[in-house]
């Protein structure tokens, strides 16, 4: 996936992940990716499921939209705490 020359899609909202000693501020399609090809544990189904949509919407097959609620799905299934301001 050749995140840099793809044009980013913002979100309306940010989404803040928390773990353990880490605090992540995803704010667009990009950001949601490389949390998810960096930061992810594991080969859940969810996880493929929200790059597959990041990727999509980069490429401008998907609304963002739809990316940020896949993204939060995966984020919980790993076990982060989601917040959000919605």
């Amino acid at each position: 996936m050749t995140l840099a020359l793809m044009a980013d899609q913002f979100w309306e909202e940010a989404v803040v992940l928390e773990a353990p000693g880490r605090i992540l501020r995803v704010i667009s399609c990009r950001d949601a990716a490389i949390c998810l090809l960096n930061y992810w544990q594991g080969d859940h189904p969810t996880r493929k499921a929200a790059l597959d949509k990041c990727q999509f919407a980069l490429n401008g097959n998907e609304e963002p939209e739809s990316a940020r609620v896949s993204f939060i799905e995966a984020a919980k299934e790993a076990g982060f705490q989601i917040n959000s301001w919605t």
